[in-house]
């Protein structure tokens, strides 16, 4: 199951590598969170404080946990709260939130969008006053033509959202990058695996996905250099763990990657690891699904 060169966690040969650690970046749903989205619980949904334990024992050794998730900018605030942090990346990099005792500063991350006039009269990178990208992508019919050009097999998700669309189906994401490319504001698709509590089902029993379409050049990635920047760390003090082919591109921000075994069960997920270590890149993995290993992980970092 576990690929080649891939170490787990507790592997003494990983040690010296999760020493220099001082910040982690990390996904929520299916890495960080039980199945469900649950912070008290277990993999198995048993209750649980173990999660939320761990979190505590790497705020008191000095080690900075930033949630970096799809989930919806609506989110960062009160989770921030909850959790007793201070940083999130939310929207697959789109969106990324600071705070402390006494303010808060949100910043809209659009990629490509930088480059590009977005309405008459604005600067390069300028949105219309008053509106978000999610505005800003609803209202170019983008998300009509894609729903044209693929026929019963991609819908928008119910989701609150800023900065890029939640969308669900299943359709060729290459097939889809050639709809966008005609598009005027550069867009990108993003599969970011299956969805297992989908709205409705698909013609002949196709398996649902949930994607992300987003402006182009937005990533997690991007998301995490500029966070580190701000913070003055090095690429190498930061660790990255997740449980998706799109979470693995965090590591290029960052010195370390960490793959959930839940993730490994992914076949393309296996196949981007092996990938990743063959270029010569470091990929340790837990042994336990969802929050246990999120929790197995956190006590070999400590």
């Amino acid at each position: 199951m576990f690929p080649e060169g891939c170490l787990p966690v507790s592997a003494p040969e990983a040690r010296e590598l999760l020493a220099q650690i001082r910040i982690v970046y990390t996904d929520l749903d299916g890495t960080l969170l039980a199945p469900g989205g649950h912070l008290l619980a277990d993999h198995s949904g048993r209750p649980s404080t173990s999660t939320a334990e761990a979190l505590v024992a790497l705020k008191r050794a000095g080690i900075t946990v930033v949630p970096t998730t799809g989930r919806g900018a609506d989110q960062g605030s009160e989770l921030l709260r909850v959790l007793d942090l201070d940083c999130y990346i939310g929207e697959v990099g789109g969106y990324l939130l600071r705070r402390d005792d006494t303010r808060a500063e949100e910043r809209y991350l659009i990629g490509a969008w930088e480059q590009l006039q977005l309405a008459p009269g604005l600067s390069a990178g300028e949105l219309p006053e008053g509106t978000d990208p999610y505005e800003v992508i609803r209202d170019s019919g983008a998300i009509e033509r894609l729903m044209a050009a693929f026929p019963g097999m991609i819908f928008p998700y119910p989701a609150v959202r800023a900065v890029s669309w939640s969308l669900w189906g299943n359709i060729d994401v290459e097939a889809a990058a050639r709809v966008l490319a005609d598009e005027k504001l550069p867009l990108v698709l993003l599969d970011n695996g299956l969805l297992y509590h989908a709205p409705g089902t698909l013609p002949d029993g196709a398996h649902p996905h949930i994607y992300h379409l987003l402006p182009a050049g937005v990533s997690k990635k991007h998301a995490i250099e500029t966070d580190l920047e701000a913070r003055g760390l090095p690429r190498d003090a930061a660790l990255a763990i997740g449980d998706s082919a799109v979470d693995l591109a965090m590591g290029d921000a960052c010195g370390l990657f960490v793959m959930m075994a839940n993730g490994l069960r992914n076949p393309e997920v296996q196949e981007a690891v092996t990938a990743r270590i063959a270029s010569g890149e470091t990929v340790l993995h837990t042994t336990l699904s969802t929050a246990d290993g999120w929790v197995e992980f956190a006590r070999a970092l400590m």
